[in-house]
């Protein structure tokens, strides 16, 4: 299970399931979800520029998943899962803390549910 040590406007410092300490950049995540989206949607020069000043997409996000997640357009993804555990007696709280820190730090995530 990964472990969210502390998040911040640049990003979040977790450990991950081998005890590894990670960081996950929102500035990579934003600029992998552009480059998506300019593939995707074929967009010009004047759109891209357009969206890179207003589009804060950084990850996704399923409450009404099994087990629920928030995933960040790292290369690979990288998803959090919640599930009832001692770190998380309550995932649908822990998910929406994170939610609610991503949204302080600045960022978005697209809602999947």
């Amino acid at each position: 299970m990964k472990i969210i040590k502390s998040i911040t406007s640049k990003g979040i410092n977790y450990s991950d399931e081998a005890g590894e300490e990670k960081f996950i950049d929102f500035e990579e995540c934003n600029e992998n979800w552009i480059q998506y989206r300019k593939r995707t949607e074929k967009l010009d020069d004047e759109k891209l520029a357009n969206i890179k000043n207003n589009d804060k997409c950084i990850g996704q996000r399923d409450i009404c998943a099994n087990p629920i997640f928030i995933e960040f357009f790292t290369r690979p993804f990288t998803r959090f899962e919640f599930k009832e555990s001692d770190e998380y007696p309550d995932p649908k709280e822990a998910f929406n803390c994170l939610q609610n820190e991503i949204i302080l730090a600045g960022w978005k995530t697209l809602d999947l549910s």
